[in-house]
């Protein structure tokens, strides 16, 4: 079930930490400079949570979650990848973090029982309350009524729904700003915001290089 529609504008700013965590801190830090708060989701990698990131930016007054990919890291078994979701909510409250919500990590599937991860949550419903969480970030969202925009591999775009492999509309943020909705849903990932323009030309390009490859 969807809350009833917003009787005033709002903006939801979505952070997804997938590297580079000090970027998301200084996305944090310069979020909180405006007086404004954000959500910022962070992924287990190799070396595990970056804790001390994730307080900081908790200590900004901003919501700190689990940016979940265990199927990927499960090779799509879903007992393995429910009981590994469990276990890493479970050291982020111990590590004294608040964890109210998880966002579904987006990446090319490792195997032919899933599409992506937020799967895991669409077959396994109960995980959200075992796992004592309000939702998931696209899961529990109706975007009819919630325009969508992210800046995933380096463009803008508009995206009307999450189906899987879903192209969105190339916008800017300026357009966006402009259109009369009474709401708006902005996903950044940091690790692409650099504070010198040649850096951003650089990863930039490397980035597009490597989806080309991949391809």
């Amino acid at each position: 079930m969807h809350a009833a529609p917003p009787t005033k504008p709002f903006v939801v700013l979505r952070f997804d930490v997938d590297y580079r965590e000090p970027h998301g801190l200084a996305l944090a830090e310069i979020v909180h400079k405006y007086g404004l708060h954000g959500s910022f989701y962070f992924r287990h990698r190799a070396g595990g949570f970056s804790l001390d990131v994730m307080r900081a930016v908790a200590a900004l007054g901003h919501e700190v979650g689990y940016h979940f990919e265990t199927l990927d890291l499960c090779r799509g078994d879903f007992d393995r990848a429910a009981a590994l979701f469990l276990d890493h909510i479970q050291l982020l409250r111990n590590a004294g973090l608040e964890i109210r919500t998880a966002a579904a990590h987006g990446s090319p599937s490792t195997a032919p029982t899933y599409t992506r991860n937020l799967d895991l949550l669409v077959q396994r419903p109960n995980l959200l309350e075992q796992a004592e969480l309000l939702g998931e970030t696209t899961l529990n969202v109706d975007f009819a009524r919630v325009p969508y925009v992210s800046d995933a591999n380096w463009r803008w775009r508009r995206y009307a729904h999450f189906e899987p492999d879903t192209v969105g509309v190339p916008t800017t943020l300026r357009a966006v700003t402009q259109h009369p909705d009474a709401a708006l849903y902005i996903n950044f990932h940091p690790q692409q915001w650099f504070a010198r323009p040649l850096s951003t030309l650089y990863f930039r390009t490397r980035n597009r290089i490597g989806r080309q490859v991949r391809r």
